[in-house]
């Protein structure tokens, strides 16, 4: 990202994010009241942040306990040599794997995973051993998930 970029978010362009991100279905009326602008002005801001790619949707955030999903763990994947393409490929056919990254280091891949229960994430996890070495690890209720991209920090002082 060049500086252009990093300077195109202002600080009334992050309050603006910052209560976009607690509330995307906040109105613009609300939103221009909160962040000390006219409607008109929040309404020609955000439209500019959704051009540039800055906001890339909206979308509402569901308690994955509420629908079933009791289960969450974060599964490394250390892939058989001449593999990483054929798994990325069927990765994205599960669709317990909420997330996947492709690594560095003694890992290819990071899943993060939700599955109805224990005996669905052994299920899980002896179809994917079959890509390569697994580690598996739950992750306990009381984690917490950060869901708010805040503003960049030069340094740890900031």
């Amino acid at each position: 990202m060049s500086d252009k970029e990093l300077r195109s978010v202002d600080e009334i362009g992050w309050k603006i994010l910052d209560e976009l991100q607690k509330n995307g279905r906040v109105s613009f009326k609300q939103l221009a009241e909160m962040v000390n602008l006219s409607p008109t002005a929040v309404i020609e801001r955000v439209k500019r942040m959704e051009d540039e790619g800055i906001i890339t949707g909206y979308s509402a955030v569901v308690n994955p306990r509420k629908v079933g999903y009791t289960l969450s763990a974060i599964i490394n994947l250390a892939a058989n040599p001449g593999s990483e393409q054929i798994i990325n490929e069927s990765l994205t056919s599960i669709p317990e794997i909420l997330s996947c990254w492709s690594l560095t280091g003694t890992s290819d891949f990071m899943l993060e995973i939700q599955v109805p229960s224990l005996e669905f994430l052994e299920e899980l996890l002896s179809d994917l051993s079959r890509y390569g070495k697994l580690m598996t690890s739950i992750v306990l209720p009381s984690s917490a998930k950060r869901r708010i991209v805040h503003p960049p920090r030069v340094s740890m002082t900031d």
